[in-house]
C-alpha cells in the first residue's frame, strides 16, 4: 500500500509594494542630500588640514592673531601674527582647531548617514531615529566647544582670542538638545509600534 506524502509549499514573502510618489521623492532627495554632506565633510577636513599647515608651518604676517579675532592680511594693532608664536602655542592652538572643527566634521558626517540610510528606505526604523538623535548629540558639542577651548586656554595662560561668548552657540546648543530628543522620541515610537506588531 501506497503512502501520500503531503508537502507544504515554501513560504514566499509577498512581493514588495510598488514605490509611492512620496517614497520616490524621500529617496531621489536623500540621494542629493548625501551627496551634498559628503561634499561639506570633505571640504571641512581639507580646510581643517590646510589649517594646521599654516599654524604649524606657516611663518609670514598674513595670518595674525588679537584679543578678538583671527585674522586673514591686515589685523589691528594689537593682534600678533601667527607665525610669530612660539612652536607650543602653536601646537595648543593646533589641538583647539581639532576639537573645535571635529563636531562640525561629525555632523556632516551624521548627517550624511542618516541620509543614507533614507534612501534605503529606514526612515522609521531603529537605526533612523538612533542618527537623528546622533545629529543632536554632535550639535550639543558644536556649541560647547568654544567654552570648553576657553577654560582649557585661560587655565593654561595661551589664550590670544577671548572672543569665545557667541549667541550662535547658544542657538546651536538649543536646536542641539531638541534634535537629540526627537531623535529619542523616535525611539520610543519604534519601540512601542514593535510592542504592538508583536501582540498582533
Amino acid at each position: 500500500m501506497a503512502n501520500v506524502l503531503r508537502l507544504k509549499p515554501l513560504y514566499r514573502p509577498p512581493p514588495p509594494r510598488p514605490e509611492s510618489a512620496a517614497q520616490r521623492r524621500v529617496r531621489l532627495g536623500s540621494r542629493a542630500a548625501v551627496w551634498l554632506f559628503t561634499g561639506l565633510f570633505s571640504l571641512s577636513s581639507a580646510v581643517l588640514v590646510a589649517a594646521i599647515a599654516i599654524m604649524l608651518f606657516y611663518k609670514g604676517e598674513l595670518v595674525r592673531i588679537g584679543p578678538d579675532n583671527c585674522y586673514i592680511g591686515e589685523g589691528p594693532a594689537n593682534s600678533v601674527a601667527f607665525g610669530s608664536l612660539p612652536l607650543v602655542h602653536r601646537l595648543v592652538y593646533v589641538g583647539v582647531g581639532v576639537v573645535r572643527a571635529a563636531p562640525i566634521l561629525m555632523i556632516f558626517w551624521s548627517l550624511r548617514a542618516l541620509f543614507a540610510g533614507y534612501q534605503r528606505g529606514e526612515v522609521f526604523s531603529a537605526s533612523a531615529a538612533r542618527r537623528f538623535g546622533v545629529v543632536g548629540a554632535w550639535l550639543c558639542a558644536y556649541a560647547l566647544s568654544p567654552l570648553i577651548c576657553h577654560l582649557f586656554l585661560s587655565a593654561t595662560g595661551y589664550e590670544i582670542d577671548k572672543n569665545w561668548a557667541h549667541m550662535a552657540s547658544l542657538q546651536a546648543f538649543v536646536l542641539g538638545l531638541l534634535v537629540f530628543v526627537v531623535g529619542q522620541v523616535m525611539q520610543v515610537g519604534r519601540e512601542i509600534e514593535e510592542d504592538r506588531e508583536a501582540f498582533v
